[in-house]
């Protein structure tokens, strides 16, 4: 029915606001308006990711605020995880006829299903005790009306929605809202465009003369040029057509789908490229999309009501537009002891030689052991970080009382056992390390850490996504400084902002820092760096904080002419609330 309605809505829409433009509105009740935003929120229905649903589950149990809730909630999640993990299990087990797979996959097969009924029965419990904890988790549409309550005076909305035959789009501010129909740009032609965006991204600088090449010496022509010109059209037919509802502000968030989730909107170039596309002085001087707003994304509409009405312990914080709370307990107090400013963890030790200067690595797949540890010798072997290790190094002189754990601190052990607490209570959370994709179902996506002498549940040197999942936080901003954590596979089209970025919302973060492709270890301690000082020039709370720091970290890396090429500067991306 909702596609149905989708459908309705977005095929007519173009020539209704003709007719009616150009004529008289008639005494009906579907006028341009009306069918504009019913078509808003009936596009919403059509962007639901899995990193939207973390987001409001983890919000539905902060705005619940009750004990016997928190603790059902967490056993939901802790059940969740197990199922999927299960499911990957029986995945592979069913590829193998060997007579020890046919027993594990039958022990297996009963263990997930005792999972699965258990869950059914908490989700029952949950419904009968919370109802406001479900009707929180449950998807919503907002309207046009209560996505402009939600913005702040200096903000705008971007809403882009790939369809097979088109793209639809949405510009929304507090005082305007406009509409645009990019009929050019369908679900094919949109993913050609970013392909060939990203093919110029993911390689630039990385290979000469078949050899790596390492960005901190390297200032000469780059390998693949970036294609500007592709890159203003996406600007003139996504955003210029509706950038009169938002031109002006300083921050645009931006909710988008297919392709687009793995292309920064900060690459999109704002004038009509001149020069040469591999001359760095003419990148240099090409006007960008970051240089006009600072940029942030959610995975949907509704993450703007979870961020700035259930996340939010003070009352006095929350959003004027937030609707009242329903059978809604106070919240107590945190008791777990005083706000630590920054909790950071990176530059592992390992043994491998720093060959191309970039925090990439293989798939996770490459470096999993036997069953679902990691081998912690190719973890060991992968390339030494010392970016990362002066990046953090920086950060523990700029906050001297912070918890920060380097080389053989860094460990996974610390990350989930012996610093759990400490992390809960901080501010500012930092993973400066080798981010890994997920290669198949069974291997997640992760971030590595210093490996043990011999893997274990506990430790095996390698933070998966669900395990991620089950740290507990109470983050305004979690930085994962390392490659490819910003989506599940890297692939194009797939499902955006989930793997890395979704666990850490589960986990209770309000915003994430998340990279899209294999990012230079020396521009990437300038941007970490360079944003966390504009962070401490600026008032915490301060509408867009973290997204200006973002866009002001982007500014110091193409201060330096070597790295004028995106590739170095526009690999990362602000999910959550701005600031």
């Amino acid at each position: 029915m909702i596609a149905a309605r989708l459908a309705r809505c977005l095929g007519s829409l173009a020539a209704l606001v003709a007719v009616f433009a150009a004529s008289p509105a008639p005494a009906r009740q579907e006028t341009p308006a009306a069918l504009r935003a019913e078509a808003y929120e009936a596009a919403q229905w059509a962007i639901a990711s899995d990193a939207a649903d973390a987001l409001a589950r983890v919000s539905a149990r902060f705005a619940q605020g009750d004990d016997a809730l928190g603790r059902l909630a967490e056993e939901r999640e802790d059940l969740i995880e197990r199922r999927d993990r299960l499911e990957r299990e029986l995945e592979r087990l069913y590829a193998s006829e060997e007579a020890t797979a046919l027993a594990a996959r039958a022990r297996t097969r009963t263990a997930w299903e005792a999972a699965v009924e258990r869950l059914r029965a908490v989700d029952a419990d949950i419904e009968a005790r919370f109802p406001a904890y479900s009707e929180l988790t449950s998807p919503r549409a907002l309207s046009i009306a209560e996505t402009q309550a939600l913005l702040g005076p200096d903000e705008g909305l971007l809403l882009v929605l790939v369809n097979p035959e088109a793209t639809y789009v949405w510009g929304i501010s507090r005082e305007r809202v406009e509409w645009a129909r990019a009929d050019d740009l369908g679900d094919a032609a949109m993913t050609e465009a970013v392909n060939r965006l990203r093919a110029s991204l993911t390689s630039a600088g990385a290979v000469r003369g078949g050899q790596d090449i390492d960005p901190i010496v390297f200032a000469g022509p780059q390998a693949t040029p970036f294609d500007r010109a592709t890159a203003h059209r996406l600007y003139t037919e996504l955003v210029q057509p509706v950038e009169g509802a938002f031109q002006g502000k300083k921050t645009l968030i931006s909710v988008v789908t297919g392709a687009l989730t793995s292309l920064p909107l900060s690459v999109l170039t704002t004038a009509s490229p001149t020069g040469s596309d591999a001359a760095p002085e003419a990148l240099a001087a090409t006007p960008w999309l970051i240089d006009r707003y600072a940029l942030a994304t959610l995975p949907s509409v509704s993450s703007l009501e979870a961020l700035r009405c259930h996340l939010v312990a003070d009352p006095a914080l929350r959003s004027p537009g937030c609707p009242p709370r329903r059978n809604a307990v106070a919240r107590r107090a945190d008791t777990r002891g005083a706000r630590l400013h920054l909790a950071a963890f990176g530059a592992p030790l390992l043994t491998g030689e720093p060959r191309a200067a970039t925090r990439g690595s293989p798939t996770a797949d490459d470096v999993m052991g036997e069953g679902r540890l990691a081998d912690v010798g190719k973890l060991r072997a992968l390339p030494a970080l010392p970016g990362s290790k002066l990046e953090l190094e920086t950060l523990k002189t700029r906050y001297p009382g912070s918890l920060v754990r380097i080389g053989s601190e860094a460990t996974e052990h610390a990350v989930r056992a012996d610093d759990a607490e400490a992390l809960s209570r901080a501010r500012f959370v930092v993973f400066s390390t080798h981010g890994l994709m997920a290669g198949s179902a069974a291997a997640e996506p992760g971030l590595v850490m210093t490996p043990p002498e011999q893997a274990t549940e506990a430790d095996d040197g390698y933070l998966s996504a669900s395990e991620a999942a089950q740290l507990r936080l109470n983050a305004e901003f979690v930085v994962l400084s390392a490659c490819n954590t910003a989506a599940s596979n890297g692939r194009p089209g797939g499902e955006g902002l989930s793997g890395l970025a979704r666990a850490f919302f589960y986990a209770g973060a309000r915003s994430v820092m998340v990279s899209h492709w294999e990012v230079s270890d020396a521009a990437t301690t300038t941007l970490i760096t360079s944003a966390f000082a504009d962070l401490d020039d600026n008032r915490a709370g301060d509408p867009g904080v973290r997204a200006r720091a973002l866009q002001a970290g982007i500014r110091a890396v193409r201060a330096e002419r070597r790295w004028a090429h995106p590739a170095y500067w526009a690999a990362f991306t602000l999910v959550g609330e701005p600031g």
